[in-house]
């Protein structure tokens, strides 16, 4: 006896001469140099070069902005000192955020960021990005010394928040979260594992600036209840 799933096989199966001689007939009336771009277009579709281009142009606007900016020991001192107590009622009620969903629900899109709010989420992942990879190429001068593994647990669905980083390590993993309020319980949700090394400063205001911008990103943009990162000293690495 036929199941849901032979039935619908078989009704494609019927169905698909007459779906080949419908998509032949639309194409032979399209001229040559349209198909070639059609053809162009699905090739690099497929292997995802439209959105590895994207991000570069990204990654390319991102730099000129550190460049013009200038990241100093001062500078950070000034983002932390300006951001470091900044709550989610502040953002709403100062109109960053316009409607955003539910503190640990669904990531914060662009369009409930007021124009501020997306000027606000921007310098904070270029401070973040500053402080992780920056040196003189990109005008960021900062004094190092101390060699710290910093690790971000998010989300699977929400890695992509934080796809302006580069040379990131990848850990699959598996969390729970108990929502006191019961609105973003996560049963063993699929969790992603990030980790950057980088060097800290002696009194450790980098990394103080690290979690004030992920603070900042998470509130703007990813949404968790709580972000989890932690660094960790390193004695002695190849990098």
């Amino acid at each position: 006896m036929d199941d849901i799933n032979s039935i619908i096989r078989k009704a494609q199966n019927d169905l698909f001469p007459q779906l080949e001689a419908k998509i032949r007939s639309e194409l032979e009336q399209k001229d040559k140099d349209w198909l070639i771009d059609q053809i162009i277009y699905l090739s690099c579709e497929r292997h995802s070069l439209h959105e590895q281009r994207e991000n570069l142009e990204q990654m390319k606007v991102q730099l000129n902005r550190i460049k013009g900016k200038g990241i100093n020991e001062q500078r950070v001192q000034g983002f932390i000192n300006q951001y470091q107590n900044i709550q989610r009622e502040e953002l709403e009620e100062s109109a960053y955020l316009l409607n955003p969903p539910h503190k640990g629900l669904a990531v914060i899109e662009d369009q409930q960021r007021s124009p501020k709010g997306e000027s606000l989420v921007e310098e904070a992942k270029d401070m973040l990005y500053a402080i992780l990879y920056g040196d003189e190429t990109i005008n960021v001068s900062l004094n190092r010394g101390q060699e710290e593994l910093l690790t971000m647990m998010l989300p699977k669905k929400k890695v992509h928040t934080l796809s302006f980083l580069k040379a990131v390590s990848e850990v699959n993993t598996s969390g729970t979260w108990k929502d006191p309020e019961g609105i973003s319980t996560d049963d063993h949700v699929r969790n992603i594992g990030l980790q950057v090394e980088f060097g800290n400063n002696a009194d450790g205001t980098l990394g103080n600036a690290v979690f004030v911008a992920l603070n900042l990103i998470n509130l703007l943009e990813v949404n968790e209840q709580i972000f989890y990162a932690r660094m960790e000293k390193i004695e002695r690495s190849s990098l």
